[in-house]
């Protein structure tokens, strides 16, 4: 247990983002108004972490007994520690004013990436912010999403070499689209991009697929060194044949590369390259954002980013098993408020 010398209040900063800080001198939490005071979060309470907790032992010994066998260790890790998560029994901070006298304890968090919803917004937010203020630059960007065929989400989700080549092959469709669509860009020009791997659908199934926030144009170089040494080629005209010109190249050559590296036999290249509609392979690009909107740039990001749990589940009535193959399936009775 650590201790702190000065108190803190809650703010809002930053496109109303709550942070953190110090009270003046003169103010204490003794003259402070109700809405200033530390109010700490219930997780116990939550629909979710009720969920986690009255069936967590059931699945892992039914998943312990199943054909696919238990439960990978950093799964059950990962569950434990959000049911800590918050928690005062297992450990907090005392935090003291030295004006006032007034003490309050502030449970410790779990830091998880994916159960826990707290600490996942929490990610999000800090994520979004160091790219937006440290790394990306101020040109325009677009999020490309990519969707896969059923057949292939299943060697993404056992095998991560699969999902790192896909993305290999699909950032260089892009960038070969954007490098040809950019008047004055060399042939050695580059693209900028931060994809994230999202594992779970819009109902919680299992949905690998990439969201991908690319720099509209591309780079080249323009010296040898310092901070001008990029010059940067916007893209210009790009259309919706654009798009439709990339997709039907990732869908050529990612089958290229799981028959080449043996994750796809013949039969199966035939049966989806001959399938309607793309055979599976989805590619969207309708999101812009202009170099000037750096509020919007952070809100696209943190949608890229966002947790796998996206609301606090108000109702409930649960199965024992509702984690399915790894990854976690919602139950029927589960639901949602809008957003």
């Amino acid at each position: 247990m650590k201790e702190t010398t000065r108190t803190s209040a809650v703010t809002w900063n930053r496109f109303k983002k709550p942070m953190l800080s110090l009270p003046r001198k003169d103010q204490c939490w003794s003259d402070s108004s109700p809405t200033r005071l530390y109010k700490p979060r219930r997780p116990a309470r939550s629909a979710l972490h009720r969920t986690v907790r009255q069936h967590l032992e059931t699945y892992l010994t039914e998943r312990s007994e199943d054909l696919y066998g238990p439960v990978p260790g950093y799964i059950e890790t990962a569950f434990r520690s959000y049911l800590k998560c918050g928690i005062l029994a297992y450990g907090f901070a005392r935090v003291h004013c030295s004006d006032c006298g007034h003490d309050f304890l502030v449970a410790f968090s779990c830091k998880g990436r994916d159960v826990c919803p707290s600490c996942a917004s929490r990610r999000m937010a800090e994520v979004a912010a160091h790219l937006v203020d440290t790394v990306l630059p101020r040109v325009p960007y677009w999020q490309w999403v990519l969707s896969v065929p059923k057949r292939v989400r299943w060697h993404m989700r056992t095998n991560p070499a699969v999902t790192s080549g896909l993305l290999r092959v699909f950032l260089r469709a892009v960038e070969t689209t954007l490098r040809q669509r950019s008047p004055g860009a060399p042939r050695a020009a580059r693209f900028g991009a931060v994809a994230f791997v999202h594992r779970f659908g819009s109902f919680l199934n299992s949905h690998v697929h990439f969201h991908v926030v690319v720099t509209n144009g591309v780079f080249s170089a323009a010296g040898t060194s310092g901070e001008e040494a990029a010059v940067f080629h916007p893209a210009l005209d790009l259309t919706h044949e654009d798009i439709v010109v990339v997709q039907g190249r990732m869908r050529r050559r990612g089958l290229r590369y799981l028959q080449r590296h043996g994750h796809l036999d013949q039969s199966a290249i035939d049966s989806l390259a001959a399938a309607d509609h793309a055979g599976g392979w989805s590619v969207d690009a309708s999101v812009h954002i202009a170099d000037w909107d750096r509020q919007g740039l952070e809100r696209l990001v943190r949608y890229c980013a966002r947790q796998i749990w996206p609301c606090t589940p108000t109702t409930l009535s649960l199965p024992s098993r509702f984690i399915r193959d790894s990854g976690i399936t919602t139950p029927p009775s589960l639901a949602c408020p809008p957003r």
